[in-house]
């Protein structure tokens, strides 16, 4: 399922760790192996093999040049990784997908700007149609599956097939956004997206990618769960630690398109190969595979059809990670070089995105524009000059701020002449005043931090902006959070809440979830704790009566439960 936001792996590039090494000529002056390898020795020599590990390969110039693996597949019986072992690779499989559909497009069986009601009618008739290019793209509006799943009360261990999945999707009255409006990540259209290919092939997607991917390129050993139980040969399975001992990190779900592709460090290496041989596919189908789109604004937003394109230390890399259970998966393509990098893990215990940028690094140093060049790592901060400023002008500035992406608060306060930015009682940072509303506070860099009406901006070094709204704390008791008690209701997930108060608290309890505390920020809006259950807005009617609450997720916003007792 994804990948940001968690998506978790950026790059990758693997080559030493263990034995196994299979290395070819037809390297460039570049890519020195023997030099890479100590490198990655160097970095890997703290892995301990007896632990649940990593496959991981690389594809230069249309060939499997380098291919390692170490640690453990199956802990229960000691299995080590092997070159034929099997993973789950999570939501590198959306690739697949789209190249399905566009395998579809080209024979003239679908269009891109297709209403999906056109193959699915099942699904609401919203305000705005969803086309299949909004799906591919992740610009349909569609809130995400696995969100909807757990605000309904699935755990992410439970057995879940397509059904259970497009049976919840199909119940969606209302949209995150207006198609095309906005980018953001949803697993759901590309569960959607397998059903059109099932229906209009009519064979399952499974069947349908093994008759026209997987077995023309010969990956023999690659194949979508869609079954639960499915066997799966030389299989890995994921691993959390708890305490000193490894723990099965049970995945049971068989809902493809989105996710649950299995496959080697071999096979993969195939699909990579195939972006320029075209054994399967054609010119047309893999200039659209790589074209990103843009939204009605006119922005571009980085990725296109199954994949991220964005550009790393001066090079094109086009890429997909995932993460299910303790599986983590990457697949990165650098085609200025033609160089392919992937990584596959069954540990929670592996830092997948540290290594994988580590690695990354390691191996493609060498064609990488020099730092000083690259504009991304300049710095855009100066310490500026210090100015006076009264106190009285400072507290103008005091108050409460939110930070509704992330959803912490700030505390700005003068103490002792000093405009303070207070993350908790033990943890504050001075705002030294440089302009008649900017102030810089030093960090690890400085950092800018600026006030316009009712919200502060704080600016990192990197130019990355951080927006935080000005806010009244609530002030609630156990007498007044009695107004949000009660049992409330989602027509769209067909699930119940009950709201009470607890130990002076209000809680939230389901009954499959169990009790959990919502913590109160503002007027009638809450932070939860459990899952997809984030940030909570109840509203009242015109007597002030408590109706109903919204509740937010990163990837499925304002779902409604209305109060029914």
């Amino acid at each position: 399922m994804n990948s940001s936001s968690k998506i978790i792996l950026v790059c990758i590039c693997v080559l030493s760790l263990i034995p196994n090494l299979q290395a070819q000529d037809n390297f460039d002056n570049s890519f020195d192996l023997d030099l890479i390898e100590k490198r990655i020795d160097s970095l890997l020599n703290s892995y301990n093999a007896k632990e649940p590990g990593i496959s991981i390969g690389v594809v230069k110039n249309n060939k499997l040049v380098l291919e390692k693996q170490f640690g453990i597949a199956n802990m229960e019986h000691q299995i080590p990784i092997k070159s034929e072992t099997s993973f789950h690779v999570a939501s590198v499989s959306k690739q697949f997908t789209a190249f399905a559909i566009l395998q579809l497009e080209d024979i003239g069986k679908l269009s891109l700007d297709d209403d999906i009601r056109k193959y699915i009618p099942e699904m609401n008739n919203f305000e705005n149609k969803i086309t299949i290019r909004n799906l591919l793209n992740h610009t349909s509006g569609l809130k995400d599956q696995w969100n909807l799943l757990r605000l309904s009360g699935w755990r992410l261990n439970d057995f879940i097939d397509n059904n259970q999945v497009l049976n919840i999707l199909y119940n969606q009255t209302s949209l995150n956004f207006k198609p095309n409006e906005k980018f953001m990540y949803s697993n759901s259209g590309f569960t959607l997206l397998a059903e059109i290919v099932s229906r209009v092939s009519n064979m399952s997607f499974s069947e349908y990618t093994q008759k026209y991917i997987f077995k023309p390129l010969e990956m023999f050993n690659t194949q979508f769960v869609d079954r639960a139980g499915q066997i799966i040969i030389n299989k890995s399975y994921s691993y959390f630690k708890e305490d000193t001992a490894f723990i099965e990190d049970i995945f049971n779900n068989t809902s493809v398109g989105a996710t649950n592709l299995s496959t080697t460090i071999q096979d993969l290496s195939k699909w990579i190969v195939n972006f320029n041989s075209k054994k399967v596919g054609n010119n047309t189908i893999f200039e659209k595979m790589n074209a990103q789109g843009k939204l009605i604004n006119g922005n571009s937003y980085g990725y296109a059809n199954g994949q991220f394109i964005n550009e790393y230390r001066g090079l094109t890399r086009i890429e997909h990670s995932g993460q299910d259970a303790s599986y983590q998966a990457y697949v990165g393509r650098f085609p200025d070089i033609n160089i392919s990098l992937i990584f596959t893990n069954n540990s929670s215990e592996i830092d997948g995105g540290k290594l994988v940028r580590q690695l990354t690094d390691i191996c493609l140093n060498k064609y990488f524009q020099p730092q000083e060049n690259n504009p991304n790592s300049k710095n855009l901060l100066t310490k500026k000059k210090p100015m006076t400023t009264k106190e009285r002008t400072l507290q103008n500035f005091e108050g409460y701020y939110w930070n509704d992406k992330d959803r912490y608060s700030r505390q700005i306060k003068v103490q002792n002449d000093t405009l303070q930015y207070i993350r908790n009682n033990s943890d504050k940072t001075a705002l030294i005043p440089v302009d008649k509303y900017e102030f810089e506070m030093k960090m690890d860099e400085y950092v800018s931090v600026s006030f316009n009406s009712n919200q502060m901006n704080v600016t990192l070094n990197d130019g990355y902006k951080i927006v935080l709204e000005k806010y009244i704390p609530a002030n609630y008791n156990s007498e007044s959070l009695k107004d949000f008690k009660g049992t409330y209701y989602s027509q769209e997930l067909k699930s119940y809440y009950t709201i009470l108060v607890k130990d002076n608290i209000l809680t939230a309890n389901h009954t499959r979830l169990g009790y959990f505390k919502l913590k109160a920020i503002k007027n009638d809006y809450f932070i939860g704790t459990k899952g997809s259950f984030q940030e909570v807005l109840f509203f009242r009617n015109k007597l002030g009566k408590i109706v109903n609450f919204k509740v937010s997720s990163s990837r499925a916003k304002d779902v409604q439960f209305d109060k029914i007792m």
